[in-house]
């Protein structure tokens, strides 16, 4: 057949970057990455086998089943995910490490983290159920398999949390970062309810607390009744006898887990609480109230103004300004609106004043279809340098994090640097800087020059090293950074750039976190945020004298330093309502500390008797590891159910198969679809092929149709054949700018009628510039079409958002100079405008509701928040005529993409390419009586 050869000859002649795919197999992994990814995937082959073997022996638990690993790195940032399955077990590492002030920096390598962390979700999450029947299910059918090993996110991410630290001595449970935060925390009584745990509440950090929270009451949970207690509950959950988490937890304990939450929170709290009593006062004025998130503050040279990243509830952020000086005149009109409630009734009682008036804002740059706006560092009073991920040109939408420039006055923002992979940074002049670099995993710690994009390296290249925070000195003579390598502390060191001779700084003894160096104005001491005890204080090191202060310790979450000429120190700190902004003390006395590290040891938390060895970056044995290019035809299957229904037309049940490779190259699915009243009735099969930028799809249905046994009135209509097409397309990213021309061949053949083929050629454009409060874009597809069939036509989708409220426009126009159109019914895998050349689809209306050769429709929609539900109205017109008016709500999600995130474009075939589509309309016409109709749909399509 026609599709079956252009599928072989693309797949045969086109070279694409999704051939660059490699593959290493060990004994129970698959572990699959890039080239430049092949050093860091290499070692995680040989840590993936160990941290397998040490588990067993401390779970008594492994996977079935080789897992498949991706190695990646999609936003330049440190993350991961796993997808637990009893047959396809899957894991995600990305490569580029932690920075010192995460809360997941403690750890003796990031290699070795990530990995223990991603693996106990598979092997605590993936375990096989005991119900032969339950696990047979879950054998054949992805969606059923996934939905059977999920657990509240607080005990899944608080367990995997949880072995992460009893392995190994360290992690988020020893962290001193951590622990300082929730002690705060509940010093204000902000800890979660149980009820909030899994997911927060949308307060300041709350997302977090299914890690941090959810693994000290699980290592609380083991420290009171045992170890054997708490595994005694995942023994439960897979049980023949199907039991929730919160009933197999009761079962073990005795009690609720959320009985058993409140009173580890009020231990908890006490404990925090008597803490208190010993923590010296630090009397430090508020000197700037942020509305939610806030970091990276950092003043002008002329110490007027304050530029800080700001971040609210929903992830959005800004780049804001601010002056320092007080703002008189927000004090002057809350005066005056205090002082004229008192006029109008001089028995009430005025408000108190805030601790300070928020300061006057100068400006704001929201994203700009960049992700974020990190690291600001002031070039002059009008010019700002920062970070920001920058979308690399891929097929799939990974970023990179790139330099830019902001002109104040004029607003003008310029991307400098392409790919560079910079993270945070110190100017030594326009075009000069120095910065932590890292790319595939490797940190380096470079000097560039941004007129000629020259990047010079200052230190090796080193998987196992991270370098953070490079300051220069005031004299622009010293650099000052953070440097960890494996199994080590984070430490600070100062260079000197001449000479190149390097110092390291002494640390207290026993500490474990570090962050935040921020030099003397006079470049002659050195202030930095480390952790000691469960604490974290402000230090301060003479490098005259080779002496170092502690200057507070344990009052507050300090987070960033601002140091400014003359006045006191100002440090952000972490609050359950937000971040803010304090002045020191003034009145602070420095003590000196003379209990010195000695060497790179980090302090070690109880651990189980199984632990991990030390960290290292390995170079495995080619006899224990294979290697392979990416076997595209390597298949997964899963049983396919799908639904739809509309009170216009019909309802359609198919069962079928899915199939996918692990990374989506080649999909298919084939199906068998029944509808009620047998309106429609037949089978199809489809499959796309994905090779870099290009991509064919192949559709071929046979199917029974009858327009008369449709709920809804239509014109009669009988069609019984099959039909099938072919498209190959290409697509150029430049940005926010998309080209994907395309070219088709679409072949149906109804019984007793004549055969129609028609070729397409079209392209597929898109567009949009997002800047937070605002966005605009759009999308449209045109084609032109001969052979049997000879016509044009164009899909044109605009949308926008203004002040957070988003907009949709639609345009379609369908002529065709021989053939009629029909107008009506739901997208569905057997009558698809993917294989007819005369479908207009609108689901509030029955399939073959009109016909005409020209077809002409317009949408207008909006909703209250960007991928919620539209209240839309919608007109249709065929020849000149209006056909039908149509208004209400509807909403169409890509399932896979809400519920994966990342992971759907890795996810078991049965979870990928699931549609959902629900809507009610009123429709108004004069070829029918005016009615209400509704539809729902829960299906595949590729």
């Amino acid at each position: 057949m026609a599709w079956c050869a252009a599928l072989l000859l693309l797949i045969f002649t086109t070279h694409t970057r999704a051939s660059d795919w490699q593959t290493l197999h060990t004994e129970h992994f698959r572990v699959h990455y890039t080239p430049a990814q092949q050093a860091w995937a290499r070692s995680a082959a040989t840590e993936l086998e160990l941290i397998r073997t040490l588990v067993l022996q401390q779970q008594g638990r492994a996977l079935d089943s080789i897992a498949d690993v991706i190695v990646f790195d999609p936003i330049n940032g440190a993350n991961g995910f796993a997808l637990p399955s009893t047959d396809s077990p899957l894991m995600a590492l990305f490569t580029t490490p932690p920075q010192s002030d995460s809360v997941i920096s403690n750890s003796p390598g990031w290699q070795q983290l990530l990995i223990l962390h991603e693996y106990i979700h598979l092997v605590h999450l993936s375990q096989p159920s005991r119900s032969g029947w339950r696990q047979h299910l879950r054998d054949w059918f992805d969606i059923y398999d996934l939905s059977s090993a999920v657990l509240p996110r607080w005990v899944a991410e608080g367990y995997a949390t949880l072995l992460e630290s009893r392995l190994t001595g360290r992690g988020r449970l020893y962290d001193n970062y951590s622990e300082a935060l929730l002690r705060a925390f509940a010093r204000q009584g902000a800890l979660l309810s149980y009820g909030a745990l899994s997911n927060g509440d949308g307060s300041y950090r709350s997302s977090a607390m299914a890690y941090l929270l959810g693994v000290r009451f699980l290592a609380w949970l083991e420290d009171n009744q045992g170890k054997e207690t708490l595994d005694g509950v995942w023994t439960r959950v897979h049980g023949v006898h199907k039991r929730s988490f919160e009933s197999a937890f009761k079962g073990v304990f005795g009690q609720s887990a959320a009985q058993l939450y409140r009173r580890f929170i009020a231990e908890y709290t006490y404990l925090a609480m008597t803490e208190e009593r010993s923590l010296a006062a630090l009397n430090s004025p508020l000197w700037l109230e942020f509305d939610y998130a806030a970091s990276d503050p950092v003043l002008s040279p002329d110490g007027a103004q304050m530029a800080v990243t700001e971040r609210n509830q929903d992830g959005e952020r800004w780049l804001r300004v601010y002056k320092t000086e007080d703002n008189s005149a927000a004090k002057k009109a809350f005066e005056s609106a205090q002082q004229a409630i008192i006029d109008a009734d001089p028995q009430d009682i005025k408000d108190k004043p805030p601790a300070v008036f928020k300061r006057e804002l100068v400006a704001e740059l929201a994203a700009i279809d960049f992700a974020g706006a990190q690291y600001p560092q002031w070039h002059n009073k009008e010019t700002l340098y920062f970070v920001a991920r920058a979308r690399v040109n891929e097929a799939r939408d990974n970023r990179v994090n790139d330099l830019y420039r902001w002109h104040i006055p004029t607003g003008e923002v310029t991307r400098l640097t392409r790919e560079l992979g910079i993270r945070r940074f110190t100017l030594l002049d326009g075009d000069t800087l120095y910065a932590e670099q890292v790319r595939d995993g490797f940190s380096e710690l470079v000097r560039v020059e941004l007129g000629s994009q020259t990047v010079t390296p200052l230190s090796e290249r080193d998987l196992g090293t991270v370098y953070d925070y490079p300051q220069l000195a005031p004299d622009g003579r010293q650099l000052a950074y953070l440097k960890t390598a494996l199994n080590g502390n984070w430490q600070l060191y100062i260079q000197d750039l001449q000479s190149a001779k390097i110092r390291r700084v002494p640390m207290p003894e026993g500490y474990q976190y570090l962050t935040a160096p921020a030099w003397q104005q006079d470049g002659q001491g050195i202030y930095f945020i480390a952790g000691l005890n469960a604490q974290l204080g402000i230090y301060r090191y003479d490098l005259t004298h080779n002496r170092l202060y502690q200057v507070t310790s344990g009052q507050a979450v300090f987070e960033q330093l601002v140091v400014r000429a003359a006045q006191p120190l100002l440090y952000a700190h972490s609050t359950p309502l937000g971040t803010r902004l304090h002045a020191l003390d003034s009145q602070v006395s420095e003590q000196r500390v003379t209990a010195l590290s000695e060497d790179f040891a980090v302090p070690l938390g109880k651990t189980d008797p199984v632990v991990l060895p030390d960290a290292q970056i390995y170079d495995p044995d080619d006899t224990a590891v294979t290697h392979s290019d990416y076997q595209w035809l390597a298949q997964n299957a899963s049983a396919a159910l799908s639904a739809q229904a509309s009170t216009a037309s019909s309802e359609l049940l198919s069962v079928g198969l899915k199939g996918s490779d692990l990374l989506q190259q080649l999909s298919w699915q084939l199906g068998l679809v029944q509808s009620s009243d047998n309106v429609l009735n037949g089978s199809f099969a489809a499959l796309r092929y994905r090779s870099g930028d290009w991509r064919f799809d192949a559709h071929l249905s046979d199917y029974r149709f009858d327009s008369h046994r449709q709920h809804g009135e239509a014109q009669l209509a009988r069609l019984n054949g099959t039909g099938m097409s072919t498209r190959l397309s290409h697509e150029w990213r430049f940005d926010t700018l998309t080209i994907a021309p395309f070219a088709a061949i679409a072949h149906y053949d109804d019984d007793g009628q004549q055969a129609i083929t028609t070729q397409w050629a079209g392209l597929d454009h898109g567009w949009y510039s997002y800047r937070q409060d605002f966005a605009l874009g759009y999308r449209v597809k045109g084609a032109l079409l001969s052979g049997d069939v000879t016509g044009h036509g164009y899909d044109w989708q605009g949308f926008g958002k203004a002040w957070d409220w988003p907009w949709f426009v639609g345009v379609q126009s369908q002529y065709r100079t021989s053939q009629t159109m029909r107008l009506g019914g739901f997208d569905n895998n057997l009558l698809s405008g993917r294989t007819r050349s005369d479908l207009v689809l609108s689901p509030e209306l029955p399939f073959q509701f009109a016909t005409g050769r020209h077809y002409y429709g317009y949408e207008l929609a909006s909703s209250w928040k960007l991928g919620q539900p539209r209240v839309f109205i919608k007109h249709h017109r065929f020849d000149g005529q209006r056909i039908a008016k149509s208004y209400g709500v509807k909403w169409q999600l890509d399932l896979s993409q809400q519920a994966l995130g990342w992971a759907n474009w890795f996810a078991p075939a049965g979870v990928t390419d699931l549609r959902f589509d629900l809507g009610i309309a009123r429709v108004e016409s004069d070829l029918a009586d005016d009615t209400l109709r509704a539809w729902l749909g829960l299906w595949y399509a590729l």
